[in-house]
């Protein structure tokens, strides 16, 4: 890769661009892709850097004393909870279908889920 552009990339800030720009050449010519059509491509890319660095940042000023996903929740723990559903409400879906939604229940123990 040449090391001037490299360098105006990081310059400019465009650490995203950087990192998926080899790829992405490989890319454009094997698919034969457009001058625009690489660039949205790179521009993706360095959005999504950009995204995935917000969150660490702002996970990072919070302090969680540990960070976890729906994906690392033990389902096994309480049966009771329907992870289909679980995933589902993840969609939020029910906020395009204007629905509210309430947890019943107490903290750690078995709880139901209104849908309304």
């Amino acid at each position: 890769m040449n090391d001037l552009l490299v360098s105006k990339l990081k310059n400019l800030k465009l650490s995203g661009v950087v990192k998926t720009l080899e790829t992405r050449n490989e890319e454009a010519i094997k698919e034969e892709l457009s001058h625009l059509e690489f660039l949205e491509l790179l521009l993706s890319d360095e959005f999504s850097n950009r995204q995935n660095n917000s969150v660490k940042k702002r996970m990072s000023k919070a302090k969680f004393p540990w960070y976890k996903t729906l994906e690392d929740y033990n389902f096994s723990y309480q049966p009771s909870i329907n992870k289909k559903f679980i995933y589902n409400l993840a969609t939020c879906e029910f906020v395009r279908k204007k629905e509210n939604i309430a947890f019943i229940g107490m903290p750690g123990v078995d709880f139901q889920i209104k849908v309304g």
